[in-house]
């Protein structure tokens, strides 16, 4: 997370920036144990896969193809890349921040389309196999629907704030928040406006970021930066509640987690007020666990799995109660959170790079170092695991077993 910022209403995403890329790595690290801590071992000089320490660990990830997309400017200092991939089968769809969407061919990286993106990209693209029709959020404000197959436009939806989470289907509407602390649902086929819904930017620090909304049982879910949570009729759009996360603090209140439903629970995060999980019908809180910094949460198989900015990954079980912890080494910003066959959780660190973490134990089983780290999200298929660094390089690794 981007900290110490004051947004406004008329505010933009800070600058940011870094050096050329160095060599990247893939290094596997040791398996830890509960509350366990790695130390990211330095860049070797040329790419390789090296056993753990204590042995016996399986490799889960391996370097296919990479392909740089863009390169960071001299004149920045630390690079970051926020944009994450999205695939319909046949074409991997990714942004940067160099301006264009890209569509590649899975084996081997090779290029497609691209399609010109003003003021770069920041979002995960939301594929519809229905229409093959993508829709990909810019830093510019501007929503965009376009053919999958040839990056065509069909119709494109201008805000006023950056768009950086993924955009949500929900019966021929589509759901988005933008940067500004505004909800908007715009027809699926036309880009025509249906609703939208806004809160007060606080004056006080804010956190860089923003989550994207659940919808569920007619219902949109979505976080803001003031510390609320509101609930609104996905038709029209009207507030059915709003509660506040935020406790006591009166600064980075945002919550940029994006809501989960699990049951008859609903989970999500305060930067500065911890894990909450509510009714979602009332908005009443079932319960907290305090934790600095949370910015994602993601709920399977019985547990919930906290990143937190401060104080690395939390496995939670379903009344709020520590199973695991486990610390990142040269940690930084943290990326939403993922599930890789059920087993691995996947993440990403802006100052480190990405994470392959033991779902079960939290033991850490494997760490892909690139120059720069990566701030972006990985994103996966199944089989292949797709990551932009913050220097650019765009990285397909295989799943293995």
């Amino acid at each position: 997370m981007t900290l110490g910022r004051r947004r406004t209403r008329a505010g933009s995403l800070p600058p940011r920036g870094g050096l050329p890329a160095l060599i990247s790595t893939l290094v596997l690290a040791c398996a830890l144990g509960a509350g366990g801590c790695a130390t990211a071992p330095a860049a070797p000089a040329t790419s390789e896969l090296t056993a753990p320490a204590s042995g016996g660990a399986a490799r889960v990830l391996e370097v296919a193809w990479r392909r740089q997309l863009t390169e960071p400017p001299l004149v920045e200092y630390k690079p970051q890349e926020f944009a994450s991939a999205a695939s319909d089968g046949t074409h991997v769809f990714i942004g940067s921040k160099g301006g264009f969407l890209w569509a590649l061919r899975p084996d081997g990286g090779g290029t497609a389309w691209k399609k010109a993106i003003p003021g770069g990209v920041s979002s995960r693209p939301l594929y519809l196999a229905d229409t093959r029709t993508l829709y990909v959020g810019g830093d510019d404000g501007v929503l965009y629907a376009l053919d999958a197959r040839t990056g065509a436009e069909r119709w494109s939806y201008r805000t006023r704030g950056p768009i950086g989470g993924v955009p949500v289907y929900d019966e021929g509407l589509i759901v988005f928040v933008n940067g500004e602390s505004r909800v908007y649902a715009v027809d699926a086929q036309s880009g025509a406006w249906r609703w939208q819904y806004e809160r007060e930017i606080p004056e006080t620090f804010t956190i860089r970021g923003v989550g994207s909304p659940l919808v569920a049982g007619g219902r949109v879910y979505a976080g803001f930066a003031d510390g609320y949570l509101a609930s609104l009729n996905a038709r029209t759009g009207e507030v059915i509640w709003a509660r506040s996360l935020a406790g006591e603090a009166q600064r980075f209140m945002d919550v940029d987690a994006t809501p989960v439903l699990a049951g008859k629970t609903l989970y999500t995060a305060s930067f500065s007020g911890g894990v909450h999980a509510l009714d979602p019908l009332t908005g009443d809180v079932q319960w907290r666990y305090e934790v600095e910094g949370a910015s994602s949460v993601l709920v399977e198989g019985g547990r919930v799995y906290v990143a937190a900015t401060k104080a690395g990954l939390h496995c939670l079980d379903l009344e709020g109660r520590l199973v695991w912890r486990q610390a990142l080494a040269q940690q930084g910003e943290l990326s939403t959170l993922s599930l890789l066959g059920g087993r691995y959780l996947l993440l990403s660190a802006s100052a480190g790079g990405t994470f392959v973490v033991d779902a079960a134990g939290g033991g850490l089983l494997q760490s892909f170092l690139p120059g720069h780290g990566v701030t972006a999200p990985p994103a996966s298929d199944g089989r292949t695991v797709y990551i932009l660094t913050n220097a650019g390089w765009f990285y397909a690794l295989t799943v293995r077993g």
